[in-house]
């Protein structure tokens, strides 16, 4: 195991303490207040943790481009449009999707602990990292969340070659009793973006056949000339009708942008686009049986799956989430490992920022 008390190799993982914290000085930094900061730091460290690494640390230059253009309003605080009880309507007003994603997850669980259910969409939102960071708060309250996000156009519809939709995520989390809490979160393309970058950062010689085209539309594994803005749908035309029904929820119902419709305060669109629309759902299952029956339930389904004999060449059968919750009892422990092009990223803008790096806070 790594001694991640003492310096030593650069290459060694990082405590998710000190990430949280540089990140949460370079956001200061470039114009957030100290609990943006800090909110939206601790969740990229969350998704970090969880080992899924395209919605972490890196995100940092997607943020810090958008907010030195003046993409993202870092004081901004979501504004409630419409609320009838179990449905409320935010405007994230531009700010930080963690900022808006957090405010609705306390709506939802306060709202479906009132009503049995809650629907809180939200408008004028941006980036809002791994959905399962909300899912999951709102399962932890012993509640079942589902989050659908839509974003900027640069993935045609299925046997299409127009740019309308994006990688269209969706989440959900489900509480147990004495087993973790079921997590599910991903994109309805083949791989969100970020991980086709974040391989191009990390200089992979190949990616899997599946992810993504050239720019002309070829299907490719080189990660140089795989395209972001030509990811494949998961399952072909199945994934492409998930992804059809995120467009449905997260921007045609919330009064969001979507496919060529735009309609926000930004004058980023298409496949630039900065705005996003979300909703968050949340069920309470007391609602239909006692909680306590509810989990045992969960317990036996997720027993079930994980005990069923595994195929040839699989050495177990998981549950979603099971991967991720031991990722980060792992990382917690031995730190997160970070690429040396991260790495050189964040301490550049430490030193333009004039906040220590990696180096001095590890020394």
């Amino acid at each position: 195991m790594t001694d991640i008390s003492t310096p030593g190799s650069p290459d060694d993982p990082i405590p998710a303490a000190t990430l949280r914290e540089l990140l949460a000085d370079i956001l200061a930094g470039l114009g957030a207040s100290p609990g943006h900061a800090g909110t939206v730091a601790s969740l990229l460290v969350e998704a970090d943790l969880r080992g899924v690494d395209s919605h972490g640390a890196h995100l940092m230059a997607l943020y810090a481009a958008r907010l030195r253009s003046g993409d993202i309003d870092p004081l901004a605080e979501p504004v409630v449009l419409d609320d009838q009880g179990a449905t409320v309507l935010l405007d994230a007003g531009m700010g930080f999707g963690q900022v808006a994603g957090l405010t609705a997850v306390r709506y939802a669980i306060e709202r479906a602990g009132e009503y049995g259910t809650a629907v809180i969409s939200v408008r004028e939102a941006t980036h809002l990292g791994a959905l399962a960071s909300y899912t999951e708060r709102i399962a932890e309250a012993g509640m079942i969340g589902l989050c659908f996000q839509n974003g900027p156009t640069f993935v045609p519809p299925y046997g299409g070659i127009d740019q309308l939709f994006s990688t269209n995520p969706v989440s959900y989390a489900v509480p147990a009793g004495h087993e973790r809490t079921v997590v599910f979160d991903i994109a309805t393309t083949t791989v969100a973006g970020n991980k086709l970058l974040l391989a191009k950062k990390r200089g992979d010689a190949a990616i899997p056949a599946g992810w993504a085209n050239d720019d002309s539309g070829v299907p490719t594994t080189d990660p140089a000339a795989a395209s972001v803005r030509h990811l494949q749908w998961f399952g072909g035309h199945k994934g492409f009708g998930l992804g059809f029904l995120v467009e449905i929820l997260a921007g045609v119902l919330t009064g969001s942008s979507f496919g060529r419709t735009e309609l926000t305060r930004s004058d980023k669109h298409g496949a630039d686009r900065v705005a996003k629309g979300f909703v968050l759902l949340a069920i309470d299952p007391a609602r239909f049986q006692p909680i306590d029956e509810f989990r045992a339930r969960m317990d036996t389904l997720i027993r079930d799956v994980r005990d069923s004999k595994p195929a040839a060449g699989v050495a177990r059968v998981m549950v979603p989430g099971e991967r991720e919750h031991e990722r980060r009892q792992q990382r917690s422990r031995d730190g997160i490992p970070l690429p040396a092009a991260l790495r050189a990223e964040l301490d550049g803008y430490a030193a333009e920022l004039g906040v220590p790096g990696l180096v001095a806070r590890l020394a």
